[in-house]
């Protein structure tokens, strides 16, 4: 369990930040779940270790929803299951957990194949920077660009609809978000 962030709000001029952490789920523990999920929602992100696998994936999201919350699976591309069965995640949309492809994978070899693969399947809810250095992608018009020759979900779903839904404690529509493609 990797805790780093305390649940807060802040007010900057006209913006507002509300922070929350990302819970790692090693092993049986549930820990911090309160003091991580998004604030005023039953929304969590959630992280496993990239070898994880898709059983005891399926295990500690059901355990999460049982527990009353809504997992939000970050960086799913990371995920070897993921990686071989892209499809797993139409099931746990069904179950309720919304996916969070990381913008930072489209830098890395190994995950970027599979990153653009689910933002043209439509197999993400949320596309974010997860920016962790200078050199990261962060969500302006020139990672718009990139996504846009991939995608087939329009840019201002993945990096607004659905995060706004995350905020106000909405479900997520139900994978793949291709009902929603781009008219061309």
């Amino acid at each position: 369990m990797q805790f780093e962030d305390i649940v807060e709000e802040k007010y900057l001029g006209e913006l507002s930040f509300i922070t929350a952490g990302e819970l790692m789920i090693r092993g049986s523990s549930l820990k911090y779940m309160e003091e991580t999920r998004y604030p005023g929602t039953g929304w969590l992100l959630v992280e496993f270790s990239t070898s994880v696998t898709w059983i005891e994936t399926l295990f500690q999201l059901k355990r999460l929803i049982d527990k009353g919350y809504s997992p939000l699976l970050a960086h799913p591309e990371r995920y070897r299951w993921c990686r071989r069965k892209k499809s797993r995640l139409i099931k746990l949309s069904k179950m309720g957990c919304g996916t969070m492809v990381s913008a930072r994978s489209l830098m890395f070899e190994k995950y970027a194949a599979t990153a653009r693969c689910l933002l043209r399947e439509g197999l993400c809810h949320i596309l974010c920077s997860d920016a962790h250095s200078a050199h990261d992608y962060i969500l302006d018009s020139r990672l718009k660009d990139k996504v846009d020759k991939v995608s087939k979900v329009p840019w201002h779903i993945i990096t607004n609809e659905m995060p706004e839904r995350i905020l106000n404690d909405m479900k997520l529509p139900i994978l793949p978000l291709l009902n929603r493609r781009k008219s061309k």
